[in-house]
């Protein structure tokens, strides 16, 4: 049996490992992440990503209609500027299509002949008349020709030189068909070859797209292929268009992501107008496209690699800056836990610019302070932290 004095006795031990053990933990305290705050410099990003693409890409269609001869050219080939990219052939004609043309050439061949014979007694009659009018002026001028005589020379010479000139242009007329007609024959795969529409390229490149590069009739407009000059990039970023108020041309930009080194570049312009784009979450956001210059390109990056850019809006030094972990905010007021001697501090702040991990703190802190980060529920004011 437990002896009264006994009971006392364990009673008075319990007492005594539990003053201990309270005594021990308030000694050591609550264990906290901290660190030292100090003047810096802090920047500012918005963050985006986008992809590369062509400052130029040329868009080469058919400029007539025929048939397209075949090219062995690839997606990939260099090109220079002036060199031959494909050829457009007219149609082949039918047999009685060949029959109707060399008709129709015969036909326009004798319009001339008759033109031209038109021509020839115009001029004669012309010449004859005028001759005679020389002659009545002289014997008029010698009182043997009537001044009506002399009237019907003058007019019939003139109606002869206007007629020597509606010969001349019958005759180019008949002429101009004639041509044209011959335009329009094809005889043989020579003639084809000779008359087909050659299509040379605009600038220096390489093929990016094809679109047709089998013999195949085509219409005029129809695409064939797509070139560009890969060495001449640039990059466009799609961000918020409450971010997009913030950039502005010159805005310095770091480019990750793309598989290489990072690159950089320049904010050239921020395009005027917004489109929508539904987010990965399925919201409707307003986004903006961002066209950036690169400082140098890499001969590994291509036409439409995907990137992440950062883009600096806002660069200031001699800062009191901080980790974002070691703010809070509490009704609305911000609040940091600073410590003095191991002690907690709650230090009432008013924060200024932020970065993606850091803030700046303009007033409740100064260089040198020392604050909690990832402040837990055991952290409040006076509490001691563990060294």
């Amino acid at each position: 049996m437990w002896t009264r004095k006994r009971i006392i006795y364990v009673l008075l031990a319990v007492a005594l490992v539990s003053a201990v053990v309270i005594l021990t933990l308030n000694g050591r305290g609550v264990t906290a992440s901290t660190a030292i705050i100090k003047e810096s410099s802090l920047s500012v990003h918005i963050r985006g990503e986008g992809q590369s693409r062509l400052v130029d890409s040329y868009l080469i269609t058919s400029p007539v209609s025929g048939q397209l001869e075949r090219f062995d050219s690839k997606v990939g080939t260099l090109v220079e500027k002036g060199t031959v990219l494909f050829r457009v052939l007219p149609m082949p004609d039918s047999e009685q299509a060949a029959i109707i043309s060399r008709t129709n050439q015969r036909s326009a061949a004798a319009r001339v002949n008759q033109a031209q014979v038109m021509v020839d007694d115009a001029r004669a009659v012309s010449e004859q008349l005028n001759a005679t009018l020389k002659r009545h002026r002289a014997l008029f001028e010698d009182g043997v020709v009537a001044k009506a005589e002399l009237e019907s020379s003058i007019l019939a010479a003139s109606s002869a030189e206007k007629g020597l000139e509606a010969a001349l242009e019958d005759h180019k007329a008949a002429s101009a068909s004639l041509v044209a007609s011959e335009a329009m024959a094809v005889n043989g795969e020579k003639d084809r070859i000779q008359l087909g529409t050659v299509v040379v390229a605009p600038t220096d490149g390489k093929i990016l797209r094809l679109f047709e590069r089998n013999e195949l009739v085509i219409s005029a407009g129809s695409p064939i292929m797509e070139i560009g000059n890969t060495r001449l990039l640039e990059l466009v970023i799609d961000v918020l268009s409450e971010d997009a108020v913030q950039i502005v041309p010159g805005n310095a930009v770091a480019i990750t992501g793309w598989g290489g080194e990072p690159l950089s570049g320049v904010v050239r312009t921020v395009e005027p107008a917004a489109f929508t784009k539904i987010s990965a979450l399925g919201v409707e956001e307003q986004r903006v496209n961002v066209v950036v210059d690169f400082d140098s390109i890499p001969s590994q990056l291509g036409v439409g690699y995907r990137v992440e850019a950062a883009i600096t809006v806002l660069e200031a030094s001699n800062l009191i800056v901080v980790p974002i972990t070691a703010v809070f905010q509490e009704e609305g007021v911000w609040f940091a836990y600073a410590v003095v001697s191991n002690v907690v501090e709650k230090r009432l702040i008013e924060l200024g610019i932020r970065s993606a991990d850091f803030i700046e703190v303009k007033t409740g802190l100064v260089s040198g302070d020392e604050v909690v980060l990832y402040p837990s529920a055991d952290i409040k004011d006076g509490v001691t932290i563990k060294e």
